[in-house]
Parts: C-alpha cells; sequence; structure tokens
C-alpha cells in the first residue's frame, strides 16, 4: 500500500505514466543492427531479460524508426550495457541525429560481432541476438531476441550507466545501502518475482 500522504490518480495520462515509471531506475544499453556502412543504433532502457530457456531478451522500439527497420531487414542485433563514463556515447545515440553508417561505427568503436553487427567498445558486456518475434505492444514494437552469444568486457569492471526519474544517476556503494541489522536485496528469500 502507498503511504498516507501518497496520491493516487484514477486515470492514466501518458506524461504521468513516463513520470511513474521514471521512479524505476533501469541501466541503459545501446541497440545496434548493421556494420560499417549500414551501422544503425540507438539509445535504449527498455532492455528485459524474458527466459533462461531458451536465452531470450526483449527491447522496445518505435515503429517505423530506422534501428527496428534495420533489425526487421537482418534479423539480428546487439545488445550492449553502457557503463557510467558511457554517458556521452548514450546521449549521441538517443538524439534524432545520431550519427548513422561508418560514423555510427566510429563513434561505437570498430568492433563487429561475428553475426556482422556493431558491439560498443568499453561496454560492460554485449549480447549478440537473432529475433525471435516482432510483435505490437501499443506505441511500440517488441523485439524478442534470442540470445547467441555474450561478451563480457575486460579489465576492472567499471560502474553501470544507470537512468532514474530523467536523468542519469549513479549507484551508491553495496555498503551504504543496507542498514545495520537490515536485509539487503538479493539476500535469500528477498528475490522480486521468486
Amino acid at each position: 500500500m502507498p503511504d498516507k500522504g501518497a496520491m493516487t490518480l484514477a486515470t492514466v495520462d501518458a506524461g504521468e505514466f513516463r513520470q511513474v515509471m521514471g521512479h524505476f531506475p533501469t541501466g541503459v544499453a545501446v541497440v545496434a543492427s548493421g556494420a560499417g556502412a549500414s551501422t544503425e543504433a540507438l539509445t535504449v532502457n527498455s532492455v528485459t531479460s524474458v527466459s533462461l530457456d531458451p536465452p531470450l531478451v526483449s527491447v522496445c522500439l518505435r515503429p517505423g524508426g530506422r534501428v527496428l527497420r534495420r533489425i526487421a531487414g537482418r534479423q539480428e542485433f546487439t545488445v550492449n550495457f553502457l557503463a557510467a563514463h558511457q554517458r556521452p556515447l548514450s546521449a549521441l545515440f538517443a538524439s534524432r541525429a545520431r550519427p548513422v553508417g561508418r560514423q555510427a561505427q566510429a563513434q561505437l568503436g570498430e568492433l563487429v560481432s561475428p553475426r556482422g553487427s556493431a558491439l560498443v567498445h568499453g561496454a560492460l558486456a554485449s549480447l549478440e541476438c537473432t529475433v525471435h518475434t516482432l510483435a505490437e505492444g501499443g506505441d511500440h514494437v517488441i523485439v524478442l531476441g534470442r540470445v547467441e552469444a555474450l561478451h563480457l568486457g575486460g579489465g576492472t569492471e567499471p560502474d553501470p550507466l544507470v537512468f532514474h526519474r530523467g536523468r542519469y544517476t549513479r549507484l551508491a556503494p553495496y555498503a551504504e545501502v543496507v542498514r545495520p541489522g537490515g536485509v539487503a536485496p538479493g539476500d535469500p528469500g528477498t528475490t522480486p518475482g521468486r
């Protein structure tokens, strides 16, 4: 139940819905399809692990967009989880004026997956996916991808890039989050959805 002073909205306005959903922190990723002159890429924060067997992820994209058209045509794409220091890259590929083709590939780095799509240099991790299903989801298209290969970033583990309430933020160190004598998220018996 919400706190006693919480506000309840009887109708769901699109702007208010977006504002409320902004309270749920997310990671930030770049979805890419194609490489070199055919590179298309876009920043997203709507990536969800759907299934372990088979390994499936979902990404939500606007219908008619360049990235969705490229994914539908090639039937494959990459999902690249960004590190905190890659905020400028996230902002660049969130822009309507984001680069395409060779300029996009140069900004992402010159890495290309064995299936032929750009991988983001310095990403925390990347997934190579083939299209499992494309489905309408309101004003977006849900791209369900089968994960075919995994790539983990090398070296020291940088912090993830996090988005919350309409802006970038950082995670607090774990020790600062756990209250003395309290139960930490992820401890046995507290895993959401289990």
